[in-house]
């Protein structure tokens, strides 16, 4: 049998290359994601600063949830400081020579004009304290730091800054710029090329002034005595520091602690393999079954006939299995190398828009490719195994009549279970119409995505009732040719659902993709123009503005409030059935130094209303403090809480609060979804800045003066920048365009595949018509007739293809819409659109007119002898 099937293989090459093609192309989509994933997993970049720590001790970044006997654990992607009281515990540790402290903060050199100074690679330096300098290959010239006033300069800061030792230099820091004496600089002498985060180190005493937390510290490096093995300290302090809530790394692991930039890029990388991993799969089964199927359609006659002289069933099944098996080992095995290029291409898109910091390395390993391999065999087998099912559903005696035309319908189970999929989708499609809740708009997008498959089920009888609606004007555009076409597409409308479904699945899933977040991206900024009451809003260079800064704008004459702002990403979880279910949220913090009339207590929610407008919907934001929280419709309706209730909120330090809810607001895309004390969340967070300051001023007062005044801080504070009231709505718009740009990357691979898939659906279609073709010139037809024929047939099959993948998409899009901003009119850019359709439909024109003159060249009679 296997004889056979190699046999069959070879003599039939042009009828496997369709399926070949679309195993191929699922193997590398599946390799790429699956390194994705795994980089997720592994370290990213080589460590540093901690090179010749043998442990190092950073805080868990993770939180995990218990409810009961089940639990949930979510990473944390800010990075948690360590209690300064464990350091003498790793001390004492039986093997460690030293145990040091290591603090870390936003530090920067302030160069001529107010310039902040980076270091190599315009890489943006930090603080630290000197004793962590112990912990990396340094060689110091000069001296190290002894007076407060004092600083050590990594050398390519140094370089880039023209300090010398001895000079004077401003350092914008957590507080004011300040200036302070060059006596000693450090240079890295490790691998790795240069500093990721070259160091500007302080006496420890101002280091852990400049850090805020005396009770913290970001991490403790261990130097070990001599002939001590890494592995097995690090077991002592483990069990040291059991219960203790950090995390001990060595080897590789340790840049885990040293880069929290990098620890946050492996979050994302998880997050975009998990959201778009199911789907690659999901379309992989879809195209490679559909791929199969028309293979075997095509090859009806030659099955018939075997089962009109004896072959059994059984015999069918391993002819086809065995077939498919040799397709699908061949494709998913020559996929994967394609699959490492595709994923190192993304690497290098991420890196460029920032998703990715630049020296970012994937883990490529053999997992990815073994898993690429077993799902595209598995798909594969899945996909033939249905296929000869329904060819030995059909008696002998009728397989060879049966074969000779298409089949009119579609067997009883397709059509049930495609209506059944099309009253699902639309049916989740219209949650965010009832429901407020993020289940909502990702159950609306879920729906989309099903309501696309549920059409490509029953793609024939829907293009036949298409076909008919067209029949009239086509005739009327091109007469006996358009006739003609009507004619071939109703007879053949199982053969141009083949070609229309994956135009359809490439128009749907781009739509859905792409439109839910421009759609959530225009209401976060609409509600951001709209709810800032602020005048100006004050932002940094340096990542943000010390927390003097606002003590220094309400100084100044004409100021009516002053808010400071701090956004972090957590997390807010809540028992549902039985189990717990964690949610990320972006939260808001707010703080001002102005007293309030009603007490300390209440300044926070007095100067919120003069700075910003949330869309209050439910309880009162001047009694926002400290303990309590404001939280969005959305968040509320998710979580199940009300005003007067509480709300389990996760910190970014994984800490876990439970504040009242004091007020609900309608505009929680545009800041946030809960809103907190800033003061809360600079000691829950590795934040030691302010993101952005919100002023406003007084009424009556001179503007002109103001903006002067406020523009004149910058020497207090380089980098500081003065925006008008829409500053806070255009850092919304960059943050979201972004986020859009960095998950359409990944979608244009998909979205190549699925184009691939469309051209080589239409190419095996349209060549498999050569003896059409044939025929129709011996009966006298021109071939620029036949050519003018397929022109009409292609247009049909576009503008049928691009209404249904318009209007499929359309439903979950008003719905999220509708839910989001009340309006049921989706953001959908018109450029972007109009893209998506003329790729489309070029491709689509090309996969078919070009094979048609390929076909054309051959002489009809030698054409018409052709073996199917």
């Amino acid at each position: 049998m296997f004889r056979l099937v190699l046999q069959t293989v070879r003599e039939r090459k042009a009828g496997f290359v369709g399926a070949f093609v679309a195993l191929l192309g699922a193997s590398m989509l599946i390799t790429a994601f699956g390194i994705i994933l795994q980089s997720g997993i592994g370290d990213g970049v080589p460590v540093q600063r901690y090179a010749d720590a043998s442990v190092v001790i950073s805080g868990k970044q993770s939180v995990t949830v218990h409810e009961g006997k089940k639990s949930k654990t979510k990473p944390l992607t800010d990075p948690v400081a360590v209690p300064a009281d464990l350091i003498g515990t790793v001390a004492h540790t039986d093997g460690v020579a030293r145990a040091v402290a290591v603090v870390s903060f936003p530090a920067q050199v302030v160069g001529t004009g107010g310039r902040l100074v980076t270091g190599a690679d315009d890489r943006r330096s930090l603080g630290a304290n000197w004793s962590s300098a112990a912990l990396g290959p340094f060689t110091l010239s000069g001296r190290e730091p002894r007076r407060p006033e004092e600083v050590v300069l990594e050398q390519s800061v140094a370089d880039r800054a023209k300090a010398k030792l001895g000079d004077t230099v401003r350092i914008a820091s957590t507080r004011a710029a300040s200036p302070y004496t060059v006596v000693g600089t450090v240079k890295y002498t490790g691998a790795g090329g240069a500093l990721r985060t070259p160091p500007i180190f302080f006496t420890d005493a101002t280091a852990t002034t400049l850090f805020g937390r005396a009770d913290q510290v970001s991490a403790i490096g261990v130097l070990a005595t001599p002939g001590t093995d890494s592995g097995k300290l690090d077991d002592r302090i483990d069990a040291a520091l059991k219960g203790a809530g950090v995390s001990s790394h060595i080897g590789a692991g340790r840049s885990s602690a040293e880069n929290p930039d990098v620890a946050s890029a492996r979050g994302a990388l998880k997050v975009l393999a998990g959201s778009l991993g199911g789907t690659v799969v999901l379309i992989t089964m879809l195209v490679v079954g559909s791929t199969l199927a028309l293979g075997v359609h095509q090859r009806r006659r030659e099955l018939a006939l075997l089962r009109a002289i004896g072959a059994t069933p059984k015999q069918i099944h391993k002819m086809i299995a065995g077939e498919v098996l040799v397709v699908a080992l061949t494709g998913s095995l020559l996929g994967c190398l394609p699959g490492v290029l595709a994923a190192e291409a993304l690497r290098g898109a991420l890196s460029v828009i920032g998703v990715l910091p630049q020296d970012f390395v994937f883990s490529y390993g053999p997992i990815p490719m073994a898993a690429a391999v077993a799902i595209g065999v598995v798909t594969a087998q899945a996909a033939g195994f249905a296929v000869a099912r329904r060819v030995v559903a059909i008696r002998p005696v009728e397989a060879l009549s049966q074969a000779a035309t298409e089949q009119p319908g579609l067997g009883r189970a397709r059509v049930v279970f495609g209506t059944v999929l099309l009253v699902l989708g639309a049916a989740a499609s219209l949650l965010p119409l009832f429901f407020g809740s993020v289940f909502a708009v990702a159950g609306a997008g879920s729906g989309g995505l099903i309501m696309v498959i549920a059409f490509l089920m029953l793609a024939p009888p829907l293009v036949a009732r298409a076909t008919r609606l067209l029949a009239a004007p086509f005739r009327r555009r091109f007469g006996n040719l358009g006739y003609l076409a009507v004619a071939n597409t109703r007879a053949n409308a199982r053969r141009l659902a083949a070609g229309i479904g994956p135009l359809i699945l490439a128009i749907g899933f781009a739509s859905l993709q792409l439109f839910i977040p421009t759609t959530t991206a225009a209401a976060a900024n609409d509600q951001a123009r709209a709810g800032v009451l602020a005048d100006y809003t004050l932002t940094g260079d340096a990542g943000g503005l010390p927390t003097d800064a606002v003590a220094d704008v309400r100084a100044l004459p004409g100021i009516a409030a002053v808010a400071g702002v701090v956004r972090v990403d957590l997390y807010s979880s809540v028992k549902m059935l039985g189990d717990p279910e964690v949610f990320d949220y972006q939260a808001e913090g707010l703080t001002t130094d102005g007293p309030a009339t009603d007490g300390p207590d209440q300044a926070l929610g007095h100067i919120l209303g003069q700075v910003l407008d949330l869309d209050v919907t439910g309880g009162d934001l001047s009694r926002l403090s400290e303990t309590t929280a404001a939280i969005s419709d959305g968040a509320a309706a998710t979580l199940g809480t009300r005003v007067g209730g509480t709300v389990r909120i996760h910190l970014p330090d994984g800490q876990t609060i439970q504040p009242q809810v004091v007020a609900t607001y309608q505009r929680g895309l545009g800041f946030g979804d809960i809103t907190l004390s800033a003061q809360t969340l600079l000691r829950h967070s590795s934040h030691r800045l302010y993101d952005s300051i919100l002023v406003r001023l007084q009424p009556g007062a001179d503007r002109k003066a103001a903006l002067a005044e406020l523009k004149a801080l910058s020497t207090r504070y380089p980098g500081l920048h003065v925006q008008d009231k829409g500053g806070l709505s255009a850092a919304q718009q960059r943050t979201a365009t972004a986020g859009l740009v960095g998950s359409a990357i990944p979608l244009l691979l998909i979205f190549g595949y699925i184009a691939v898939t469309v051209a080589n659906t239409l190419v095996m279609t349209t060549l498999s018509r050569a003896r059409e073709f044939a025929l129709l010139r011996l009966v006298g037809a021109t071939p620029a007739q036949v050519l003018r024929m397929m022109r009409t047939e292609t247009l049909m099959v576009v503008l049928i293809a691009v209404a249904v993948g318009t209007l499929v998409p359309m439903l979950p899009l008003t719905m999220v819409s509708l839910g989001l901003t009340g309006s049921p009119v989706p953001s959908i850019p018109p450029l972007l659109y109009l893209a998506i359709v003329a790729a489309t439909s070029a491709l689509a024109a090309a996969a078919v007119l070009i094979p048609t003159r390929l076909a054309l060249r051959a002489r009809p009679v030698e054409a018409i002898g052709l073996r199917e």
